[in-house]
C-alpha cells in the first residue's frame, strides 16, 4: 500500500468525521494479508480502536464471543476479524460502538469463497463440531450479496489495488451541546421527562437504538439530581456498560452492581439502570419495587434481550406502577442521520424484519362454506436464501414469538442443518410459522455421560434435560423433533390457526423423519399449558427455578409418535407425577400452584430399580441434587445403609434430600461452608448405601 494511498485515506477519514458518517471497508483475502492491512490503516489515524477476533502478535484484541465487554464504549476504528467467526450478535453490537468518522474494517476470505469457508461460528448451530465441517453457509451467501449491493461499502480484494475512495458530501455535521449538555431536541425532551419523573417519583423507560445518547443522558440527569440534593445510584449489567453515564456526570455518582443492590439494599431517592434489557426481568422487577427507577434500554437488542424487556418486563411494570412513562429517542447522537452504516447493519442482520399483516377476519366473511383459505408447507433454507421478502416476513414472525430473539437466530435459521420451518399461508401471506429442530438419539457412551452429569454436548435440549434433570434414564435413546417456536400473527390468533399448524406437524413429521416424539420446552403459564395439552401433548418435566429472563418455570412436553414412545411416555408421566407429589410435600414454590392446577397428570408411578439407579449415580458421579431429591428421598426411606449413619448424619441427609430444599440454605443450617460442601456431603452419605463401583 503506497504512502500516497495512506495520506489519501487519512484525509478521507477527516472528511468522514466532518460529515458525521461512518463506513465499512471489507478486506478480502488471506487472514495474514487482511490483518497486515488493517494494522497499517489503523496506525494512520492513531485512534481509539477495538479489534475483535484473532490479531497479529502484540496487537490488543478481544475474543469475538466477549463482545459484550465493549458495550457502552466508543471507538473511532473497529476491526472485526471474521476469520475468527462471523458472530452476528457481536457484529451488530460492535458496529454500534463506532462513532462519527469511524470505519469498520471487516477481515474475511475472498468474497466468492467466503460462504464455503470453515467459519468457527458455525459450530454454534450444530450438536457436534464435526457436523460443521464442509457446511455451506446460506447466511454468509446472503451477507456477501447484501455487501455487494450496497454502494457505501468499500471492498479491497487481495491482489487488487486499494479501492478508490468515493467523494463525500461537504455538508458538515457538528452537533454542539447546549447548556444542559444535550445534542438535539429529542435529547432535551428526554432529559426534561427524566427530571420531571424524578421529582414526581414516577418510573420512566428510556428506549432507543444504539448511538442515541441514552447513557450520556443518564449521566446528565444524575448530575442535575445530585445537585438538587437527591441520593442517586447507577447500576448496569456489568461495570463496563455505564462508562458514558459516569463520564457525563460532573458529580460523584456511585455505581452498584445489580446483585449488590439486591443483597445490600442501599438507600436511594433514584436508581438509574443502564442497559436494563440485559438484566434479568425478575431482578428488574425487584429493583422496581424497592426504588424509583429510570430504565435505559437498547431498542434492538443485539444480545437478544431487547424484546424480552419490551414483551416481558414492560407489561409487568404496568401492574406494578400503572403511571410509568416512556420516552423514545430516534435521532442519532454519535453520528449523522445520513450515516449509511447503521441501515446497512440492519439489512445485514434483518433487525427491521417485520411480518406482513394479513386481512383481519370479519364476522360477515363471504368465504364459501367448507372452503379453507389456509395452506401448510415446508420452507427450505434454499427458499429463504433466494427470497428476501419471504425471509423478512418469516423472521419477523419468529421475532414476535420470542423475547430472546437475536441476530444469531437469523444465522441459525439459514445455516442450522437439523432445522425445519413449517409455514401456514393465507394466500401468499405467512400467518403462522413453526421452527422445529431434530434432537437425539445420542450414542450409548455419550448418553451415559449425560445421565451421570459428566458430559454436556451442545444442543439436544430435550434428551439431555429429560435424562439428567428429569431422571429419565432412557431419554437419550429416542429421536425428537422439538418445536422451538410456534407463532401466529396477531390478526389470526384465537382462531385455531396454531392448533391446525401443530396438527399438520403431527401428521407429517413422523412420516418424514421417523421420530419417536414431537416435543417442546417453554416458560409455563396456564394458557400455554392449555394450548399444548389440548393438542395431545403431555408434561414430563417442570423446572423448579425461574428462568433468568422470563421469570417463568420451564416445562417440557411430549407427543408420542412411535410404538416405543407410546409405551414409554406413560411410564415417564408416572415418574413425573410422583416427583411433583414429593416436591409439593416438601418445599414447594407458591407460584407453581397455578401451573400445577393446570397440568393434566397421570397417577404417580415409580420403580424401586429406577430410584436405585438415580441414587447410585448421584452418589458416585455428578447428578444434580435438586432434581434428584424426590428419587433420593424415596430410596433412603426404603433402604438401609451398608455402613450405619450417626444421628447427626441422618438429620443432615434428611434435610439435604427434602424435595425443594436449597443446598446453600441447608449448609447454613447445619454448619457447612456452602453449596458445594452440602453437595459433597450428600454424595458421601449416599455412598454408604452402596458398594463402591468398579468401573470409572
Amino acid at each position: 500500500m503506497a504512502a500516497a494511498c495512506l495520506t489519501e485515506w487519512q484525509t478521507w477519514r477527516q472528511q468522514l468525521l466532518h460529515n458525521g458518517e461512518r463506513r465499512l471497508l471489507v478486506l478480502a483475502g488471506s487472514q495474514t494479508w487482511a490483518m497486515a492491512q488493517a494494522r497499517r490503516l489503523g496506525n494512520v489515524c492513531h485512534s481509539r480502536q477495538l479489534w475483535l477476533g484473532q490479531a497479529e502478535p502484540g496487537q490488543a484484541a478481544l475474543p469475538v464471543n466477549k463482545f459484550q465487554t465493549a458495550l457502552g464504549q466508543e471507538y473511532d476504528s473497529l476491526v472485526f476479524n471474521a476469520f475468527s467467526g462471523l458472530h452476528p450478535d457481536a457484529f451488530g453490537a460492535a458496529a454500534g460502538t463506532l462513532v462519527a468518522g469511524g470505519v469498520m474494517l471487516l477481515l474475511c476470505p475472498p468474497l466468492t469463497d467466503w460462504p464455503e469457508y470453515a467459519d468457527p461460528d458455525l459450530v454454534r448451530y450444530v450438536a457436534q463440531p464435526e457436523q460443521a465441517e464442509g457446511l455451506d453457509s446460506p447466511f454468509l451467501r446472503r451477507f456477501v450479496r447484501q455487501l455487494q449491493q450496497d454502494e457505501s461499502v468499500l471492498v479491497w480484494q487481495q491482489g487488487a489495488p486499494f479501492p478508490p475512495l468515493p467523494p463525500l458530501s461537504s455538508t458538515p455535521w457538528q452537533p454542539a451541546r447546549d447548556r444542559q449538555g444535550c445534542l438535539n431536541s429529542q435529547q432535551r425532551n428526554a432529559l426534561a421527562h427524566m427530571l420531571r419523573c424524578a421529582r414526581t417519583r414516577t418510573p420512566l423507560v428510556l428506549t432507543a437504538d444504539r448511538g442515541r445518547g441514552k447513557s450520556s443522558l443518564l449521566g446528565l440527569a444524575a448530575h442535575r439530581l445530585l445537585q438538587s440534593g437527591l441520593k442517586v445510584l447507577l447500576t448496569a449489567p456489568n461495570h463496563h456498560a455505564p462508562a458514558q453515564a459516569l463520564h457525563h456526570c460532573a458529580s460523584p455518582l456511585r455505581f452498584v452492581a445489580p446483585d449488590a443492590l439486591l443483597a445490600e439494599q442501599p438507600a436511594a431517592d433514584m436508581l438509574l439502570i443502564d442497559e436494563a434489557a440485559a438484566i434479568p426481568v425478575p431482578m428488574l422487577l425487584t429493583l422496581a419495587r424497592r426504588y424509583c427507577c429510570i430504565f435505559a434500554s437498547t431498542e434492538h437488542g443485539y444480545e437478544g434481550t431487547g424484546l424480552g424487556f419490551q414483551l416481558k418486563f414492560q407489561p409487568r411494570l404496568n401492574t406494578l406502577s400503572p403511571g410509568w412513562r416512556k420516552v423514545h429517542i430516534k435521532t442519532p447522537a454519535r453520528w449523522s442521520p445520513r450515516d449509511p452504516l447503521e441501515p446497512l447493519v440492519f439489512r445485514l442482520l434483518a433487525l427491521n424484519a417485520a411480518p406482513v399483516a394479513p386481512p383481519r377476519s370479519r364476522s360477515d366473511d363471504s368465504t364459501p362454506a367448507g372452503a379453507d383459505p389456509l395452506r401448510f408447507c415446508w420452507v427450505t433454507r434454499e427458499m429463504l436464501q433466494n427470497d428476501e421478502p419471504l425471509l423478512q416476513q418469516l423472521f419477523g414472525l419468529l421475532t414476535l414469538a420470542h423475547y430472546q430473539t437475536r441476530p444469531s437466530d437469523l444465522r441459525q435459521l439459514l445455516d442450522a442443518p437439523d432445522l425445519r420451518l413449517a409455514v401456514t399461508l393465507q394466500g401468499n401471506i405467512p400467518v403462522a410459522v413453526a421452527l422445529v429442530i431434530r434432537e437425539g438419539p445420542l450414542p450409548a457412551a455419550l448418553s451415559q455421560g449425560v445421565w451421570r452429569g459428566q458430559r454436556r454436548p451442545r444442543g439436544h435440549l430435550l434428551p439431555q434435560s429429560l435424562a439428567f434433570h428429569g431422571g429419565l434414564a432412557r431419554a437419550c435413546q429416542f429421536t425428537y423433533q422439538r418445536v422451538m417456536r410456534i407463532v401466529v400473527h396477531p390478526h389470526c390468533q384465537q382462531q385455531g390457526t396454531g392448533s391446525r399448524l401443530l396438527h399438520w406437524l403431527q401428521q407429517h413429521l413422523p412420516q418424514q423423519t421417523g421420530c419417536d416424539f414431537i416435543g417442546t420446552s417453554f416458560g409455563a403459564s396456564p394458557s400455554l399449558l392449555a394450548f399444548w395439552q389440548q393438542n395431545g401433548f403431555w408434561a414430563v418435566r417442570l423446572g423448579q427455578s425461574r428462568d433468568g429472563v422470563s421469570g417463568l418455570h420451564a416445562v417440557m412436553m411430549l407427543w408420542p409418535c412411535s410404538a416405543a414412545a407410546k409405551h414409554t411416555l406413560p411410564l415417564w408421566q408416572g415418574q413425573f407425577s410422583a416427583n411433583l407429589q414429593a416436591y409439593r410435600q416438601g418445599r414447594w414454590p407458591e407460584e407453581l400452584n397455578a401451573i400445577y392446577q393446570a397440568l393434566d397428570l397421570l397417577p404417580p408411578g415409580v420403580t424401586e430399580q429406577q430410584d436405585s439407579h438415580i441414587a447410585r449415580d448421584f452418589a458416585f458421579y455428578h447428578r444434580d441434587l435438586s432434581c434428584d431429591q424426590p428419587a433420593l428421598s424415596r430410596f433412603v426411606a426404603t433402604h438401609a445403609p451398608l455402613q450405619p449413619l450417626s444421628d447427626r448424619q441422618q438429620q443432615l441427609l434428611a434435610a439435604l434430600l427434602t424435595p425443594g430444599a436449597l443446598p446453600a440454605q441447608t449448609a447454613r443450617e447445619h454448619g457447612l461452608s456452602g453449596h458445594k460442601a452440602a453437595i459433597t456431603q450428600a454424595r458421601q452419605l449416599l455412598q454408604s448405601f452402596f458398594m463402591v463401583p468398579s468401573e470409572t
